[in-house]
């Protein structure tokens, strides 16, 4: 099945509600299969808005957004970001619990951090990544 067309802006995508509904569910599943993964823990956490909101302020996603955006808000693009990502090449699930888990085996007993602040990191690197790969730069670049 070929991936549907989607007509929208980046910008536009980052701030869609349903966008980041969809995104909510990836963003949990695709880290609890990566920790599962990588460090053969089963759980079934919620990823912390702060972690996201963290992975949006370090990525070329930021400069899409107005920049009065709270934490909730800046996790929520990530959300919906991921959601773009999924719906533009499906395989992608399996490629973002692949890179999380990768990071995770690399980054989990660095020091004192808390699962929090790697879940921060990891989802910074993926969501970097995916920007990189999707040829996506800092908006002032464009």
């Amino acid at each position: 099945m070929d991936s549907p067309h989607i007509d929208f802006k980046l910008d536009e995508i980052l701030v869609n509600t349903n966008f980041a509904k969809f995104g909510d569910s990836i963003a949990n599943f695709v880290y609890n299969a990566a920790v599962y993964e990588s460090q053969q823990k089963l759980q079934g956490i919620k990823v912390w808005d702060k972690s996201l909101a963290e992975a949006c302020r370090n990525s070329p996603l930021r400069s899409y957004l107005g920049s009065k955006k709270n934490s909730g808000e800046l996790g929520d693009a990530v959300e919906a970001f991921l959601s773009f990502v999924y719906m533009k090449n499906k395989n992608s699930i399996h490629d973002m619990v692949n890179i999380l888990a990768k990071f995770l085996r690399e980054k989990w007993n660095l020091g004192d951090k808390t699962e929090q602040v790697i879940c921060g990191e990891a989802f910074t690197h993926l969501v970097n990544q995916l920007c990189n790969e999707m040829k996506i730069i800092p908006k002032q670049n464009l």
